[in-house]
This record gives C-alpha cells, structure tokens and sequence, in this order.
C-alpha cells in the first residue's frame, strides 16, 4: 500500500446524533443517580452539552452551501447556560456548607 491514499474522515447526521445522545443519556444518568441536589446539578451541563452537539450538527447538515452559524449560535448560548448552572450550583452548596 506504498501508494494508496487517506480518504478525508467524513460524518454524518447520525453520528452526530449517537454523540449527541450519549451525553444526554450520561447527564440523565448523572442527574437521577445522586441523591443530593449539587450533585444532581452536575449531570445537567452534559445534557446541555448533548443539545449543543445535536444543534451543531442539525446546523451544519441543514445549511448546504449556506452559512452553518445558526447551530454553533444556540450551542454557544447552551454553553453559556450550562456555565450559569454550575455557578448556581456552586452557590446553593457554598450555602448548605455553613449551616
């Protein structure tokens, strides 16, 4: 194989949703296995995650030959979303720690 050449790795939309439901079955999961609310909280950001995925890969696919920003758009506010979750969630357990 001296002369044979990489073929360009090439995804497409279901691929992108299996990633996209992995971290959204991981969050759940994370989600509903602890008991404590901070500890809840913490399976959230994945599922965002998981949505962001899906919403860039739906952008990207859905766009042909267009400008593929609406997807990375929502993602970036899921992220930004997902960043005001653990602040709260940093906050609720700085409040149950001094009781």
């Amino acid at each position: 194989m001296a002369g044979a050449r990489a073929q360009p790795l090439s995804v497409d939309l279901v691929s992108v949703f299996f990633v996209a439901a992995g971290l959204i079955a991981a969050g759940a999961f994370a989600a509903a296995w602890r008991r404590d609310l901070t500890a809840a909280l913490a399976g959230i950001p994945l599922m965002f995650a998981g949505a962001g995925v899906a919403l860039v890969g739906i952008g990207r696919f859905a766009a042909a030959g267009g400008p593929h920003l609406f997807g990375q758009t929502l993602a970036v506010l899921l992220a930004v979303a997902a960043v005001a979750l653990v602040a709260l969630g940093l906050g609720v357990s700085g409040r149950e720690g001094s009781r």
